[in-house]
């Protein structure tokens, strides 16, 4: 997602580029500010590099976020209606006189 964004990777070169990529917080974007500007910055360590993007590559990926927090809340909810339909059967009754269209009984019943 970061990468979606326009977030760019660096790659720490030095011992001390090195420390500071360990020393940010796992699995977080830290806002810094460097020479008046602000940059956001998600350390990989394990991969040794770091995603780097200024405010706008930011609010894009925000913008990801939520979107695919919306997309996932959309199929949980499919999912769990999925469930409760296929219980549906074990309560019974469900053919007991409502006709191929349910209780509603279907076109032009109203």
């Amino acid at each position: 997602m970061l990468a979606a964004s326009g977030f760019k990777t660096i790659t720490p070169k030095t011992a001390v580029q090195k420390q500071k990529l360990q020393n940010l917080p796992p699995g977080k974007v830290t806002m810094i500010q460097k020479k008046g500007k602000t940059y956001y910055i998600f350390p990989d360590p394990a991969h040794n590099l770091a995603y780097v993007g200024g405010p706008k590559q930011y609010q894009q990926y925000q913008q990801l976020r939520t979107d695919n927090k919306l997309a996932k809340e959309s199929l949980e909810s499919a999912d769990m209606y999925q469930d409760a339909e296929m219980e549906w059967s074990v309560w019974g009754g469900w053919d007991a006189g409502f006709g191929s269209y349910g209780p509603m009984g279907g076109p032009g019943s109203f």
